[in-house]
């Protein structure tokens, strides 16, 4: 690493960067403390499943209600508070169980932490949708490697202070989000702007997101299993395996924002299914041979798959959720969805069949495992799905999108403008790209000169302007909000800038002002 790309990524990283960025870190110990029983075991049992179930029927009815009508602001910070004062009564509820454990508190406990859990986290790929692909992945993969590293620790303190701890933990993230979203307003009224999401997904066939579903639900259930194998109680890690759960998690995620952000390597979705699958085909090898020690090896790899596999199917989301015009957690309740109630589907399929103690069936589980995971292989086993747009496209190195964009460049049928890529007179999809964005076009499929005259002649932002040119069309500020993806304060403050830079009064005004430009 030369100290040259150490320059350049701190550069062009760091002044826009928050540490309340890093909040989604904060949730996943808060999950260590109360879902994984700290890390010493790879999970709490049915304490576990039972808080993860919870989640899943809360996403479900959070998706139905998204469905018909998506969320308000106001709707989404009141149920955070809601989120954040249900995982730290379930914190206390645990605690207490702890302490007096004839009382029957354990299943109240695990509703009130899963249903809080799946807004106190989900809330925040609203936050996410806002960053530019490279920042979020900076932003998602440092707090994976936060959250392992802080882990270290909490898998080593008394429980009473894992559990004091997490009684914290809800209300600090909630406030991080806030302070977070306050940040990237802050920035884009400098007018430091990431290219607002697009809808290139929605040409997508069916049979990608078919492919995608099966992949994941198949590769969650056989991570499932494989927690609970042979027995259907997890195994208890000693300290030195715990420790290289954590450092190995840590390493692979700060790993892969060094490949990609520091060195400009390329990131492909088809390699880090790969990995997590060589990874958890390992594992569940060395399970199979039921030695003390090849065992606590192979569950230490199950855990570094398990961790892994929150960061990533999180960015995943994200990526997805940037490219598809729907809410931004209607798209993460749907990958996290499948995640959770396969993995958990697997837990319970193997506590039932291992909980007698007896052998035969282990070697003929182990041989379903490996099946399972042959077959998510073979769903997800390259870049060609998506087929529109490769997933992680921007990183993607030389990928088949990147190439078909370059070449369009080079041969003029593509124009790039402010970083956004162009092709009068055509559509997009014929070379594996879109314009990104809400930006204006002209009568011959250009970009609007006059959002450039406006940013030019009255000291506009880009973001300004874009609003600007919005407002011209009749568009409400609840519209702007929606397509720019800001808060409706945020918009309002826009507005009132162009108000006073334009010297107009009112939005007819701004209708008659851009008509005479």
């Amino acid at each position: 690493m030369s100290q040259g790309e150490l320059k350049a990524f701190a550069k062009t990283y760091l002044p826009g960067f928050s540490f309340s960025f890093l909040g989604t870190g904060f949730v996943l110990v808060w999950i260590q403390c109360i879902l994984y029983a700290r890390y010493i075991w790879v999970d709490s049992g049915l304490t576990t499943v039972a808080i993860n179930f919870a989640r899943c029927a809360c996403i479900v009815v959070l998706g139905v209600v998204a469905v018909r009508k998506a969320f308000s602001p106001r709707f989404e910070r009141s149920f955070g508070w809601v989120s954040a004062a249900l995982m730290t009564v379930g914190s206390l509820l645990f605690f207490v169980q702890s302490l007096f454990p004839s009382l029957p508190f354990t299943s109240v406990a695990a509703v009130c932490s899963g249903v809080g859990l799946a807004w106190g986290g989900g809330m925040w790929i609203t936050f996410y949708i806002r960053l530019g692909l490279r920042e979020a992945l900076l932003v998602s993969f440092v707090s994976l490697a936060l959250s392992t590293t802080i882990g270290i620790f909490i898998g080593i303190m008394e429980e009473s202070t894992a559990f004091f701890i997490s009684m914290l933990l809800p209300v600090v993230s909630l406030a991080m989000f806030f302070h977070a979203q306050k940040a990237l307003d802050s920035r884009e009224d400098r007018g430091a702007v990431a290219p607002p999401p697009d809808d290139v997904y929605a040409d997508e066939p069916c049979s990608t997101i078919v492919r995608l579903a099966v992949g994941i639900a198949l590769f969650s259930f056989v991570l499932g299993v494989s927690r609970g194998f042979p027995f259907g109680d997890s195994i208890k890690l000693s300290p030195l395996f715990h420790l290289a759960q954590h450092v190995g998690v840590t390493a692979a995620a700060l790993g892969v924002v060094w490949w990609t952000l520091v060195k400009g390597r390329g990131l492909k979705f088809a390699v880090l299914w790969q990995t997590q699958l060589a990874a958890l085909a390992a594992g569940v090898i060395l399970l199979s041979t039921l030695d003390p020690l090849a065992s606590e090896m192979g569950a230490t790899l199950i855990a570094v798959t398990n961790l892994f596999q929150v960061g990533f199917l999180w960015f995943v989301s994200y990526d997805v959720a940037r490219h598809r015009a729907l809410p931004p957690y209607l798209v993460l309740g749907f990958f996290w969805f499948l995640h959770l109630f396969f993995r958990e589907g697997g837990r319970l399929a193997m506590w039932w069949l291992g909980s007698d103690g007896s052998g035969p069936w282990h070697m003929l589980i182990i041989a379903v495992m490996i099946c399972l995971l042959a077959v998510s292989v073979g769903f997800l086993l390259t870049d060609s799905i998506p087929r529109v747009r490769p997933l992680f496209a921007e990183v993607c190195g030389r990928c088949r999108f990147r190439r078909q964009t370059e070449e369009a460049l080079r041969e003029g049928r593509l124009v790039c403008v402010d970083e956004r890529v162009w092709q009068p007179g055509k559509s997009m999809e014929s070379v594996g790209a879109r314009a990104t964005g809400p930006r204006r076009l002209d009568a011959e499929g250009g970009p609007d000169p006059r959002e450039a005259l406006v940013r030019e002649r009255y000291g506009l932002t880009n973001r300004e302007a874009e609003v600007l040119m919005l407002l011209a069309e009749g568009r409400s500020s609840s519209y702007i909000a929606g397509v720019l993806v800001l808060s409706d304060n945020t918009v309002r403050s826009y507005v009132k800038n162009i108000y006073q830079k334009l010297g107009v009064h009112s939005k007819q005004d701004v209708i008659d002002f851009v008509k005479a430009l």
